[in-house]
Protein backbone atom coordinates (compact mmCIF):
# COMPACT_ATOMS: atom_id res chain seq x y z
CA UNK A 1 0.00 0.00 0.00
CA UNK A 2 2.82 2.37 0.83
CA UNK A 3 4.36 1.80 -2.61
CA UNK A 4 1.03 2.49 -4.27
CA UNK A 5 0.51 5.67 -2.27
CA UNK A 6 4.04 6.81 -3.13
CA UNK A 7 3.43 6.13 -6.82
CA UNK A 8 0.16 8.08 -6.77
CA UNK A 9 1.88 11.00 -5.03
CA UNK A 10 4.69 11.06 -7.59
CA UNK A 11 2.15 10.84 -10.45
CA UNK A 12 0.14 13.76 -9.04
CA UNK A 13 3.30 15.87 -8.75
CA UNK A 14 4.30 15.09 -12.31
CA UNK A 15 0.82 16.07 -13.50
CA UNK A 16 0.97 19.31 -11.50
CA UNK A 17 4.43 20.24 -12.80
CA UNK A 18 3.35 19.37 -16.31
CA UNK A 19 0.35 21.67 -16.04
CA UNK A 20 2.55 24.49 -14.70
CA UNK A 21 4.95 24.01 -17.58
CA UNK A 22 2.09 23.98 -20.06
CA UNK A 23 0.64 27.24 -18.72
CA UNK A 24 4.08 28.87 -18.73
CA UNK A 25 4.64 27.91 -22.38
CA UNK A 26 1.11 29.09 -23.20
CA UNK A 27 1.71 32.47 -21.54
CA UNK A 28 5.09 32.85 -23.24
CA UNK A 29 3.52 32.11 -26.62
CA UNK A 30 0.76 34.62 -25.92
CA UNK A 31 3.12 37.44 -24.99
CA UNK A 32 5.32 36.55 -27.94
CA UNK A 33 2.27 36.94 -30.15
CA UNK A 34 1.44 40.29 -28.50
CA UNK A 35 5.00 41.51 -29.11
CA UNK A 36 4.91 40.45 -32.77
CA UNK A 37 1.51 42.05 -33.14
CA UNK A 38 2.83 45.35 -31.76
CA UNK A 39 5.78 45.18 -34.14
CA UNK A 40 3.42 44.49 -37.06
CA UNK A 41 1.18 47.41 -36.11
CA UNK A 42 4.20 49.73 -35.79
CA UNK A 43 5.45 48.71 -39.22
CA UNK A 44 1.97 48.94 -40.72
CA UNK A 45 1.45 52.41 -39.24
CA UNK A 46 4.81 53.54 -40.60
CA UNK A 47 3.94 52.21 -44.06
CA UNK A 48 0.65 54.07 -43.96
CA UNK A 49 2.59 57.33 -43.90
CA UNK A 50 3.49 56.71 -47.54
CA UNK A 51 0.06 57.63 -48.83
CA UNK A 52 -2.60 60.28 -48.57
CA UNK A 53 -2.65 62.81 -45.79
CA UNK A 54 -0.04 60.99 -43.68
CA UNK A 55 2.40 61.19 -46.57
CA UNK A 56 1.92 64.93 -46.94
CA UNK A 57 2.20 65.56 -43.20
CA UNK A 58 5.41 63.57 -42.89
CA UNK A 59 7.19 65.50 -45.60
CA UNK A 60 5.93 68.81 -44.23
CA UNK A 61 7.51 67.94 -40.88
CA UNK A 62 10.71 66.70 -42.46
CA UNK A 63 11.09 69.81 -44.60
CA UNK A 64 10.75 71.96 -41.47
CA UNK A 65 13.38 70.06 -39.49
CA UNK A 66 16.02 69.03 -42.03
CA UNK A 67 18.25 72.09 -42.08
CA UNK A 68 21.45 70.17 -42.61
CA UNK A 69 19.91 68.08 -45.36
CA UNK A 70 18.63 71.18 -47.17
CA UNK A 71 22.06 72.80 -46.96
CA UNK A 72 23.65 69.78 -48.56
CA UNK A 73 21.03 69.68 -51.30
CA UNK A 74 21.26 73.43 -51.93
CA UNK A 75 25.02 73.22 -52.11
CA UNK A 76 24.85 70.49 -54.73
CA UNK A 77 22.16 72.33 -56.65
CA UNK A 78 24.03 75.64 -56.82
CA UNK A 79 27.48 74.26 -57.54
CA UNK A 80 28.54 75.37 -61.03
CA UNK A 81 25.05 76.55 -61.95
CA UNK A 82 25.70 80.30 -62.24
CA UNK A 83 26.24 80.21 -66.01
CA UNK A 84 23.21 78.01 -66.55
CA UNK A 85 20.99 80.40 -64.59
CA UNK A 86 22.10 83.38 -66.69
CA UNK A 87 21.49 81.56 -69.96
CA UNK A 88 18.08 80.45 -68.73
CA UNK A 89 16.94 84.01 -68.08
CA UNK A 90 14.08 85.37 -70.25
CA UNK A 91 16.42 87.76 -72.10
CA UNK A 92 19.11 85.26 -72.98
CA UNK A 93 17.48 81.92 -73.67
CA UNK A 94 16.55 80.67 -77.15
CA UNK A 95 13.06 79.23 -77.13
CA UNK A 96 14.01 76.93 -79.99
CA UNK A 97 17.16 75.69 -78.31
CA UNK A 98 17.05 71.86 -78.63
CA UNK A 99 18.79 71.51 -75.27
CA UNK A 100 16.03 73.44 -73.46
CA UNK A 101 14.28 70.29 -72.16
CA UNK A 102 17.60 68.92 -70.93
CA UNK A 103 18.23 72.15 -69.07
CA UNK A 104 14.79 71.96 -67.46
CA UNK A 105 15.54 68.45 -66.29
CA UNK A 106 18.82 69.58 -64.76
CA UNK A 107 17.10 72.47 -62.98
CA UNK A 108 14.57 69.99 -61.56
CA UNK A 109 17.28 67.76 -60.12
CA UNK A 110 17.40 69.40 -56.66
CA UNK A 111 13.70 68.70 -56.11
CA UNK A 112 14.17 65.10 -57.14
CA UNK A 113 17.21 64.76 -54.89
CA UNK A 114 15.29 66.25 -51.96
CA UNK A 115 12.46 63.77 -52.48
CA UNK A 116 14.85 60.81 -52.63
CA UNK A 117 16.73 62.00 -49.56
CA UNK A 118 13.50 62.44 -47.60
CA UNK A 119 12.27 59.06 -48.76
CA UNK A 120 15.50 57.40 -47.59
CA UNK A 121 15.27 59.25 -44.26
CA UNK A 122 11.68 58.13 -43.81
CA UNK A 123 12.55 54.49 -44.43
CA UNK A 124 15.49 54.70 -42.04
CA UNK A 125 13.29 56.22 -39.33
CA UNK A 126 10.61 53.58 -39.80
CA UNK A 127 13.08 50.71 -39.54
CA UNK A 128 14.93 52.14 -36.54
CA UNK A 129 11.72 52.95 -34.65
CA UNK A 130 10.21 49.54 -35.30
CA UNK A 131 13.32 47.69 -34.11
CA UNK A 132 13.62 49.92 -31.04
CA UNK A 133 10.00 49.41 -30.02
CA UNK A 134 10.33 45.65 -30.38
CA UNK A 135 13.42 45.62 -28.18
CA UNK A 136 11.87 47.87 -25.51
CA UNK A 137 8.75 45.71 -25.33
CA UNK A 138 10.81 42.53 -25.23
CA UNK A 139 12.82 43.82 -22.27
CA UNK A 140 9.64 44.95 -20.50
CA UNK A 141 8.10 41.52 -21.04
CA UNK A 142 11.22 39.72 -19.80
CA UNK A 143 11.36 41.87 -16.65
CA UNK A 144 7.73 41.07 -15.87
CA UNK A 145 8.42 37.31 -15.80
CA UNK A 146 6.96 35.63 -12.72
CA UNK A 147 10.20 33.69 -12.21
CA UNK A 148 12.31 36.85 -12.25
CA UNK A 149 9.86 38.66 -10.02
CA UNK A 150 10.21 35.95 -7.34
CA UNK A 151 13.90 35.27 -7.79
CA UNK A 152 16.56 36.00 -5.21
CA UNK A 153 17.41 39.70 -5.04
CA UNK A 154 14.50 40.66 -7.29
CA UNK A 155 12.96 43.02 -4.72
CA UNK A 156 15.80 44.62 -2.72
CA UNK A 157 13.69 47.63 -1.71
CA UNK A 158 10.69 45.65 -0.44
CA UNK A 159 8.29 47.16 -2.97
CA UNK A 160 4.66 46.33 -2.18
CA UNK A 161 2.68 47.96 -4.95
CA UNK A 162 -1.07 47.37 -4.81
CA UNK A 163 -2.27 50.11 -7.15
CA UNK A 164 -3.70 49.93 -10.67
CA UNK A 165 -1.88 49.06 -13.90
CA UNK A 166 -3.01 50.71 -17.10
CA UNK A 167 -2.24 51.04 -20.81
CA UNK A 168 0.02 54.06 -21.29
CA UNK A 169 -0.51 53.99 -25.06
CA UNK A 170 -4.23 54.67 -24.71
CA UNK A 171 -3.68 58.10 -23.15
CA UNK A 172 -2.74 61.43 -24.69
CA UNK A 173 0.49 63.28 -23.93
CA UNK A 174 -1.51 65.81 -21.92
CA UNK A 175 -3.19 63.13 -19.80
CA UNK A 176 0.14 61.47 -19.03
CA UNK A 177 1.99 64.69 -18.18
CA UNK A 178 -0.82 66.15 -16.05
CA UNK A 179 -1.16 62.82 -14.25
CA UNK A 180 2.52 63.07 -13.34
CA UNK A 181 1.89 66.44 -11.71
CA UNK A 182 -0.93 65.03 -9.60
CA UNK A 183 0.84 61.88 -8.45
CA UNK A 184 4.56 62.60 -8.29
CA UNK A 185 5.66 66.09 -7.27
CA UNK A 186 9.38 66.13 -6.53
CA UNK A 187 10.20 67.09 -2.93
CA UNK A 188 13.49 67.88 -1.20
CA UNK A 189 14.49 67.21 2.39
CA UNK A 190 13.56 70.30 4.43
CA UNK A 191 15.14 71.73 7.58
CA UNK A 192 12.02 70.91 9.62
CA UNK A 193 11.92 67.27 8.55
CA UNK A 194 12.61 64.61 11.15
CA UNK A 195 14.95 63.24 12.30
CA UNK A 196 17.13 66.14 11.08
CA UNK A 197 15.38 68.87 13.07
CA UNK A 198 15.65 67.00 16.38
CA UNK A 199 19.30 66.16 15.70
CA UNK A 200 20.18 69.81 15.06
CA UNK A 201 20.97 69.09 11.38
CA UNK A 202 18.10 71.07 9.88
CA UNK A 203 20.22 74.16 9.37
CA UNK A 204 22.48 72.17 7.00
CA UNK A 205 19.80 72.18 4.30
CA UNK A 206 19.43 75.29 2.10
CA UNK A 207 16.58 77.71 2.69
CA UNK A 208 16.01 78.45 -1.00
CA UNK A 209 14.30 75.94 -3.30
CA UNK A 210 16.04 74.44 -6.32
CA UNK A 211 14.02 76.83 -8.51
CA UNK A 212 11.72 79.67 -7.51
CA UNK A 213 8.16 78.44 -7.09
CA UNK A 214 6.78 80.72 -9.83
CA UNK A 215 9.85 80.69 -12.05
CA UNK A 216 9.11 79.49 -15.59
CA UNK A 217 11.83 79.01 -18.21
CA UNK A 218 11.10 78.91 -21.92
CA UNK A 219 13.21 75.85 -22.65
CA UNK A 220 15.03 73.24 -20.57
CA UNK A 221 17.40 70.45 -21.59
CA UNK A 222 17.99 67.10 -19.92
CA UNK A 223 21.30 65.76 -21.22
CA UNK A 224 21.78 62.03 -20.88
CA UNK A 225 25.23 60.46 -20.59
CA UNK A 226 24.56 58.08 -23.48
CA UNK A 227 27.35 56.99 -25.80
CA UNK A 228 25.20 58.09 -28.73
CA UNK A 229 25.95 61.73 -27.86
CA UNK A 230 29.50 61.23 -29.08
CA UNK A 231 29.98 62.85 -32.51
CA UNK A 232 26.41 64.21 -32.33
CA UNK A 233 27.44 67.89 -32.61
CA UNK A 234 24.49 68.81 -30.37
CA UNK A 235 26.50 71.12 -28.12
CA UNK A 236 25.16 74.44 -29.48
CA UNK A 237 21.60 73.16 -29.46
CA UNK A 238 21.90 72.02 -25.84
CA UNK A 239 23.51 75.28 -24.69
CA UNK A 240 20.74 77.33 -26.36
CA UNK A 241 18.32 76.16 -23.63
CA UNK A 242 17.65 78.35 -20.59
CA UNK A 243 18.27 75.48 -18.16
CA UNK A 244 20.61 72.53 -18.77
CA UNK A 245 20.47 69.51 -16.45
CA UNK A 246 23.26 66.90 -16.35
CA UNK A 247 23.95 63.78 -14.32
CA UNK A 248 26.55 62.48 -11.88
CA UNK A 249 30.15 63.04 -13.04
CA UNK A 250 29.42 63.44 -16.76
CA UNK A 251 32.01 65.98 -17.99
CA UNK A 252 31.67 68.80 -20.49
CA UNK A 253 35.37 69.65 -20.88
CA UNK A 254 36.72 68.25 -24.17
CA UNK A 255 33.16 67.28 -25.21
CA UNK A 256 31.70 70.76 -25.76
CA UNK A 257 30.94 70.19 -29.45
CA UNK A 258 28.73 67.21 -28.65
CA UNK A 259 27.23 67.98 -25.22
CA UNK A 260 27.76 71.72 -24.74
CA UNK A 261 29.37 73.43 -21.77
CA UNK A 262 26.43 74.97 -19.90
CA UNK A 263 25.28 73.36 -16.64
CA UNK A 264 22.48 74.76 -14.49
CA UNK A 265 21.67 71.77 -12.31
CA UNK A 266 23.28 68.38 -11.77
CA UNK A 267 21.55 65.31 -10.33
CA UNK A 268 23.99 63.05 -8.51
CA UNK A 269 23.41 59.68 -6.88
CA UNK A 270 24.74 58.71 -3.46
CA UNK A 271 27.59 56.67 -4.93
CA UNK A 272 29.05 59.76 -6.60
CA UNK A 273 28.77 61.65 -3.32
CA UNK A 274 30.16 58.94 -1.05
CA UNK A 275 32.95 57.31 -3.11
CA UNK A 276 36.36 59.06 -3.07
CA UNK A 277 37.08 58.43 -6.76
CA UNK A 278 34.39 60.93 -7.76
CA UNK A 279 35.97 63.71 -5.67
CA UNK A 280 32.63 65.27 -4.77
CA UNK A 281 34.09 67.67 -2.21
CA UNK A 282 36.69 69.27 -4.47
CA UNK A 283 35.73 68.74 -8.11
CA UNK A 284 34.60 71.91 -9.94
CA UNK A 285 31.78 69.84 -11.48
CA UNK A 286 29.87 70.27 -8.20
CA UNK A 287 30.53 73.97 -7.55
CA UNK A 288 28.42 77.08 -8.19
CA UNK A 289 25.48 75.18 -9.64
CA UNK A 290 22.26 73.65 -8.35
CA UNK A 291 22.65 70.08 -7.09
CA UNK A 292 20.03 67.44 -6.32
CA UNK A 293 21.51 64.39 -4.57
CA UNK A 294 19.51 61.21 -4.12
CA UNK A 295 19.71 57.91 -2.32
CA UNK A 296 16.96 55.26 -2.35
CA UNK A 297 15.17 54.23 0.81
CA UNK A 298 13.12 51.08 1.17
CA UNK A 299 9.68 51.40 -0.41
CA UNK A 300 7.69 52.12 2.76
CA UNK A 301 10.43 53.32 5.10
CA UNK A 302 10.19 56.56 7.04
CA UNK A 303 12.87 59.20 6.64
CA UNK A 304 14.29 58.24 10.04
CA UNK A 305 14.62 54.61 8.97
CA UNK A 306 16.32 55.76 5.78
CA UNK A 307 18.73 58.02 7.71
CA UNK A 308 19.72 55.08 9.92
CA UNK A 309 20.27 52.77 6.94
CA UNK A 310 20.90 54.58 3.63
CA UNK A 311 21.82 52.68 0.49
CA UNK A 312 25.15 54.59 0.48
CA UNK A 313 26.43 57.14 2.97
CA UNK A 314 25.05 60.24 1.33
CA UNK A 315 24.99 62.39 4.47
CA UNK A 316 28.65 62.65 5.54
CA UNK A 317 29.94 64.07 2.26
CA UNK A 318 26.81 66.14 1.69
CA UNK A 319 27.13 67.98 5.00
CA UNK A 320 30.87 68.52 4.44
CA UNK A 321 30.16 69.91 0.98
CA UNK A 322 27.57 72.30 2.44
CA UNK A 323 30.16 73.62 4.91
CA UNK A 324 32.92 73.97 2.29
CA UNK A 325 30.71 75.46 -0.45
CA UNK A 326 27.68 77.10 1.18
CA UNK A 327 27.10 79.17 -1.97
CA UNK A 328 26.22 76.00 -3.90
CA UNK A 329 22.49 75.38 -3.88
CA UNK A 330 22.73 71.68 -2.97
CA UNK A 331 19.71 69.62 -1.93
CA UNK A 332 18.93 66.04 -0.95
CA UNK A 333 15.88 64.49 -2.55
CA UNK A 334 13.14 63.27 -0.23
CA UNK A 335 13.35 59.52 -0.98
CA UNK A 336 9.56 59.16 -1.01
CA UNK A 337 9.61 61.15 -4.27
CA UNK A 338 11.51 58.33 -5.97
CA UNK A 339 8.81 55.84 -5.09
CA UNK A 340 6.04 58.26 -6.08
CA UNK A 341 7.68 58.34 -9.52
CA UNK A 342 8.00 54.56 -9.56
CA UNK A 343 4.30 54.21 -8.64
CA UNK A 344 3.42 56.57 -11.48
CA UNK A 345 5.37 54.49 -14.02
CA UNK A 346 3.90 51.21 -12.79
CA UNK A 347 0.37 52.64 -12.79
CA UNK A 348 0.70 53.30 -16.53
CA UNK A 349 2.27 49.95 -17.46
CA UNK A 350 0.13 46.84 -18.01
CA UNK A 351 3.03 44.59 -17.00
CA UNK A 352 5.07 44.43 -13.79
CA UNK A 353 8.14 46.68 -14.02
CA UNK A 354 11.53 46.27 -12.36
CA UNK A 355 11.20 47.00 -8.64
CA UNK A 356 14.11 49.41 -8.40
CA UNK A 357 13.98 53.23 -8.33
CA UNK A 358 13.47 55.17 -11.57
CA UNK A 359 16.46 56.55 -13.46
CA UNK A 360 17.97 59.96 -12.83
CA UNK A 361 16.70 60.94 -16.28
CA UNK A 362 13.07 60.41 -15.31
CA UNK A 363 13.72 62.22 -12.03
CA UNK A 364 15.25 65.13 -13.96
CA UNK A 365 12.17 65.41 -16.14
CA UNK A 366 9.85 65.48 -13.12
CA UNK A 367 12.05 68.12 -11.48
CA UNK A 368 11.90 70.46 -14.50
CA UNK A 369 8.30 70.11 -15.72
CA UNK A 370 6.86 72.58 -13.15
CA UNK A 371 9.37 75.24 -14.24
CA UNK A 372 9.73 74.85 -18.02
CA UNK A 373 7.51 75.59 -21.00
CA UNK A 374 8.97 72.43 -22.49
CA UNK A 375 11.73 69.96 -21.67
CA UNK A 376 13.98 68.47 -24.36
CA UNK A 377 15.58 65.16 -23.35
CA UNK A 378 18.69 64.46 -25.41
CA UNK A 379 19.45 60.85 -26.38
CA UNK A 380 17.20 59.42 -23.70
CA UNK A 381 15.42 57.71 -26.57
CA UNK A 382 18.28 56.35 -28.70
CA UNK A 383 18.62 57.94 -32.14
CA UNK A 384 20.33 56.56 -35.25
CA UNK A 385 23.59 57.04 -33.37
CA UNK A 386 22.67 54.32 -30.87
CA UNK A 387 25.70 52.28 -29.90
CA UNK A 388 26.78 49.69 -27.35
CA UNK A 389 28.92 52.38 -25.75
CA UNK A 390 27.54 53.10 -22.28
CA UNK A 391 28.67 56.71 -21.82
CA UNK A 392 30.04 59.32 -24.21
CA UNK A 393 33.01 59.91 -21.89
CA UNK A 394 34.29 56.33 -21.44
CA UNK A 395 34.94 53.19 -23.46
CA UNK A 396 32.64 50.77 -21.63
CA UNK A 397 30.45 48.74 -24.00
CA UNK A 398 27.19 47.58 -22.42
CA UNK A 399 23.88 47.69 -24.30
CA UNK A 400 22.00 47.31 -21.01
CA UNK A 401 22.84 50.96 -20.33
CA UNK A 402 20.29 51.72 -23.06
CA UNK A 403 17.60 49.18 -22.24
CA UNK A 404 18.04 48.84 -18.49
CA UNK A 405 19.85 46.56 -16.10
CA UNK A 406 18.88 48.20 -12.80
CA UNK A 407 16.36 51.00 -13.41
CA UNK A 408 13.02 50.23 -15.15
CA UNK A 409 14.39 51.95 -18.25
CA UNK A 410 12.35 50.12 -20.87
CA UNK A 411 9.09 51.12 -19.17
CA UNK A 412 10.31 54.71 -18.79
CA UNK A 413 11.23 55.01 -22.47
CA UNK A 414 7.94 53.57 -23.70
CA UNK A 415 6.05 55.93 -21.42
CA UNK A 416 8.09 58.97 -22.47
CA UNK A 417 7.54 58.22 -26.15
CA UNK A 418 3.81 58.55 -25.44
CA UNK A 419 4.42 61.86 -23.62
CA UNK A 420 6.59 63.20 -26.44
CA UNK A 421 5.32 65.88 -28.87
CA UNK A 422 8.38 66.04 -31.14
CA UNK A 423 8.11 64.40 -34.55
CA UNK A 424 9.96 61.22 -35.48
CA UNK A 425 12.67 63.12 -37.35
CA UNK A 426 13.54 65.10 -34.25
CA UNK A 427 13.47 62.00 -32.06
CA UNK A 428 15.36 59.47 -34.15
CA UNK A 429 17.61 61.65 -36.30
CA UNK A 430 18.19 64.79 -34.23
CA UNK A 431 18.26 62.90 -30.94
CA UNK A 432 15.72 64.47 -28.57
CA UNK A 433 12.16 64.10 -27.34
CA UNK A 434 10.12 67.08 -26.20
CA UNK A 435 7.80 66.99 -23.19
CA UNK A 436 5.52 70.02 -22.64
CA UNK A 437 5.55 71.57 -19.17
CA UNK A 438 2.65 71.65 -16.71
CA UNK A 439 1.88 75.31 -17.39
CA UNK A 440 2.01 74.84 -21.16
CA UNK A 441 -0.60 72.09 -20.96
CA UNK A 442 -2.71 73.93 -18.38
CA UNK A 443 -2.50 71.09 -15.87
CA UNK A 444 -4.72 71.93 -12.91
CA UNK A 445 -3.77 71.68 -9.26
Amino acid sequence: MRAIAWSVWVFINFVFLGMCGFFYVLCSQYWGYVEKRHAYLDTYTSKRTNVGQHHIQYYAETENHSEHLRQVIDGQANEGNTERKVRASPLARDRHDPSLEEKKLKLAEPTSMAYKANQALKEKISKHKSQLMIQLRRVLHDESSVFKARGEGSNPYNVEYIGPRGPYDKKSARELVCSLKKKALVKMVQKDDEPFKSMGLGAQFPNQPVFGEDKIFESCAVVSSAGSLLASELGKTIDSHDVVLRFNHAPTKDYEVDVGCKTTVRIVNSQVISKPEFNYLESPLYSNIKIVAWDPSKYNHTMEQWYQNPDHDIFTSYFKHRMLKPETNAHILNPSSLWDLWDYIQAHMPLRIRRNPPSSGFLGLALLLPHCAHVDMFEFIPSFRMTKRCHYYDNLDDISCTFGVWHPLSAEKLLLLSMNIANDTEVFRDGYIRIPGYQTLGCGN
